[in-house]
């Protein structure tokens, strides 16, 4: 009994198979004397594939197939043969018509046999016949009725203006109406529309339109939270063979928010001292907007956190001023995508504060447009309880004073600087004090552009030969950089503009060649940005290159038994680049111990004998030529000597007379050293000047007006030794 429900089963489970991948079929009656063929009604699917059976078994044992043919409808012309008549059947000679080539197979190997036709098409449908002769056996036909069944398109959800949704429809608002229409086109016959949520039949009212189009309109009225993401299925269906066409769609809401609520904190507020407020809200889809407001103000200083139970946290960073006093502080949250979904809490606000202070630049003026000449105007916003005694204004760092002789002005909350120079840029700030405390305003960095100088810490001096080129470089300090140059050389016999050049923002490098005796002189260089012209040129000497000066004031700094460190002063460099040289020579032969090369005149001599007079000629050197020789002489010192009278009780030291003369002699010279070390520090020291600047206002008799101007003075230091 088993077996047979297992083979039951089986069976059962092949003929579904069959039906989906071959088309379905009814078995009408069989064969009789007064109708000698069997009748079998096919249903196939467009693009499908269809196996049209023909049974070619023969009754007999001894017997075989002879010729296989297969009708269409009433044609006389077969659309398949096999000829088997002059052999065995599986070296049949087949022949296919044009309307089957390609798409047709006739399968003798599984029982029954059957005609396969791949793809099926539309025109495929009709009666088919098959006639199969045996060599002894009468004659058998089968008649096959084929359905084709052309399958629905995949319906289309549409909303309410006619635009395909698909996947996550919506966003809709909670609460209100929504229609989704489902539309089919095509198939034969014309589908069945119907919507589903999930296995709930929810609409199958659909309705033929023409054009083959089947359409059904769901109306969900008052839509809910229970409702949000739920699945939508439109089914289109018009036979049990083929999978109906389906879209499905996911509904996406916007929720109101539920709830909102401030929690407590420590009141009243002190002002200026901030204070962290939360207020949390619940229930809103997407997360609620949640806004906090002083009064009408909306207050903007916030963060959003929302947990993993979709409770929203706004936190609210406030440093609460005077006029906050009495205002109304509350928190909102909304869904701005429904209209009216708004709740709010809030309290009345109690503040204590001291100065609140913010700097900003005249309205007419921005602190990176501003040039030099311009008026700069700053103004200190203060608000305060009780009010202020007294306002501070700072450059950089440091406190500002009216002073009308360089052109700032203070008044008040107001502060201002007429003709403005590039000494004036800087960060400038304002504070205020009552007795709640000081309030220090934000700082404003003002940017003055200016039209190019010279920069001062340059070559200006160059040596050069006829003939021979010289780069000369010209830098300049401006604002803004970018700067055009111009070179010309001038002397009173002499002047050309016809310089080469080459420029990158504030430096230029012009190549100047001078030909002839008259080509010496002065370079002028000069700039142009945006601001104006520079008004003073860069100056450069051209002259002619030759061998640098004698080295001056050479000293002999240190002496020790192996080592000698000397120092001079440079001359006058020829124009070029120098070096310095120092050779050494020993007094008693007159020999060479060593030849140094130094890019400054100091020289540190090592491992030279104990107790030797050397002879040091030291000179200056460039392309040019040398300098004639500074001569020098120095010694290493000799170790201390003592001698005694051997078996005398009496000690005494025993002065030899070459010693007396070199003590002598290193005394000198230390004494000269020292001389001259102090004769070039006291120089040195009455050349120092300490500068001061001040600023200075004059009348200018150009068109300009007023101008700044530094007036630099100097203070001689004056050392008693």
């Amino acid at each position: 009994m088993y077996a047979e429900l297992k083979f039951s089963c089986c069976f059962v489970f092949l003929g579904q198979l069959w039906l989906l991948t071959f088309g379905a079929h009814v078995k009408q009656k069989p064969a009789s004397k007064e109708k000698p063929y069997a009748s079998i009604l096919y249903t196939a699917v467009v693009g499908g594939k269809v196996a049209l059976p023909c049974d070619i078994s023969s009754p007999a044992a001894d017997d075989s197939a002879a010729l296989i043919l297969w009708y269409r409808g009433e044609s006389a012309q077969p659309i398949y043969t096999l000829d088997a008549r002059r052999g065995k059947i599986k070296q049949a000679r087949q022949s296919v018509s044009s309307q089957l080539e390609n798409r047709a197979y006739f399968n003798m190997i599984n029982r029954p046999a059957f005609l396969q036709l791949d793809p099926v098409r539309l025109d495929d449908a009709g009666e088919y016949r098959c006639r199969v002769d045996f060599h002894k056996a009468r004659t058998i036909n089968t008649i096959i009725t084929l359905k084709v069944i052309v399958p629905p398109g995949d319906p289309l959800v549409l909303n309410e203006k006619g635009k395909e949704l698909k996947g996550m429809v919506g966003p809709f608002n909670e609460g209100e109406t929504i229609k989704l229409l489902c539309k089919s086109t095509g198939g034969k016959p014309r589908p069945s529309v119907i919507w589903w949520k999930e296995d709930i039949l929810l609409d199958d009212s659909y309705t033929f339109k023409p054009h083959d189009v089947v359409d059904n309109e769901l109306t969900i009225m008052n839509i809910k939270r229970k409702d949000l993401l739920s699945e939508l299925t439109c089914k289109a269906s018009n036979s049990n063979v083929t999978v109906p066409g389906s879209v499905s769609v996911t509904l996406d809401l916007n929720l109101k928010p539920k709830r909102v609520k401030i929690q407590s904190a420590i009141r009243p507020f002190s002002a200026e001292e901030e204070v962290e407020l939360r207020c949390s809200s619940s229930g809103s889809r997407p997360s609620a907007y949640i806004t906090w407001w002083k009064g009408n103000e909306q207050l903007q200083q916030t963060k959003l956190n929302v947990d993993n139970t979709g409770l929203e946290t706004s936190i609210l960073t406030f440093t609460p001023s005077i006029t906050d006093d009495g205002k109304y502080l509350s928190c909102r949250a909304d869904n701005p995508l429904i209209p009216n979904s708004a709740v709010e809490d809030g309290w009345k606000l109690e503040v204590y504060y001291k100065p609140q202070i913010s700097l900003e630049l005249g309205a007419s003026r921005k602190a990176e447009k501003v040039k030099e000449g311009d008026d700069v105007y700053f103004e200190c916003h203060i608000r305060a309880n009780p009010w202020v005694s007294q306002v501070f204004w700072h450059f950089e760092g440091r406190s500002l004073t009216s002073n009308n002789s360089i052109g700032i002005i203070i008044t008040n909350q107001t502060l201002a600087i007429h003709h403005v120079q590039r000494e004036f840029r800087g960060r400038y700030s304002c504070s205020a004090q009552n007795v709640e405390g000081l309030g220090v305003s934000n700082e404003i960095f003002l940017k003055v552009k200016y039209v190019p100088r010279c920069d001062l810490n340059q070559k200006t001096t160059y040596g050069v030969a006829i003939n021979e080129a010289v780069e000369v470089v010209c830098r300049l300090d401006a604002d803004p950089s970018d700067v055009t140059f111009h070179w010309r050389f001038n002397t009173t016999t002499k002047h050309s503009d016809a310089i080469q050049y080459t420029s990158d923002q504030i430096e230029s490098i012009a190549t100047y060649i001078p030909q002839s005796g008259e080509d010496f002189g002065n370079l002028f260089c000069w700039g142009t940005n945006n601001i104006g012209i520079q008004i003073i040129p860069c100056v450069f000497t051209i002259v002619p290159a030759g061998p640098p000066n004698p080295l001056q004031n050479c000293s002999v700094l240190n002496q020790t038994q192996d080592q000698i460190a000397i120092e001079c002063l440079e001359g006058y460099d020829g124009g070029m680049t120098q070096k310095f040289s120092l050779e050494v020579y020993t007094v008693e032969h007159n020999s060479l111990q060593a030849n140094l090369t130094s890019k400054s005149p100091r020289f540190k001599l090592s491992n030279l004998s104990v107790g030797t007079l050397f002879r040091l000629h030291v000179y200056a050197w460039n392309a040019k030529g040398r300098s004639s020789v500074v001569i020098i002489s120095a010694s290493t010192l000799k170790p201390a000597e003592k001698l005694t009278d051997n078996g005398k009780t009496g000690k005494s030291v025993i002065v030899r007379p070459v010693l007396v003369a070199l003590i002598a002699v290193v005394a000198l010279l230390v004494v000269a050293a020292v001389v001259v070390v102090i004769l070039i520090k006291y120089k040195n020291l009455r050349k120092r000047k300490v500068c001061y600047y001040v600023f200075l206002n004059h009348q200018s008799e150009a068109k300009e007006g007023r101008k700044m101007s530094f007036l630099f003075y100097s203070e001689v230091v004056d050392y008693s030794f």
